[in-house]
């Protein structure tokens, strides 16, 4: 892929964190910069299949439907038997 160089402007604290870092890493700040963009701006891969199979297993853990004010009544009775 042809890279063209850019122009960034970063306030001076930024900059001095970016030199720390990179001198850290044994780097130069440019390299790190470069790095530190290509990491943020990578598109994220969404898998919607992996995503609704996960949804699928746990929707399958579940034992009926499930009455949410019967749990935070029987919490409440637990949280005053314990005193709080």
């Amino acid at each position: 892929m042809a890279t063209r160089d850019r122009v960034i402007h970063v306030t001076p604290d930024a900059y001095d964190r970016l030199e720390r870092e990179a001198g850290r890493r044994g780097v130069p700040p440019d390299a790190l910069a470069e790095e530190l963009l290509a990491a943020e701006l990578a598109p994220v891969k969404s898998d919607l299949e992996s995503v609704l199979a996960g949804l699928a297993e746990i929707r399958s853990r579940v034992r009926g439907p499930v009455d949410a004010v019967a749990v935070v009544a029987e919490g409440r009775e637990e949280l005053k038997h314990r005193g709080l």
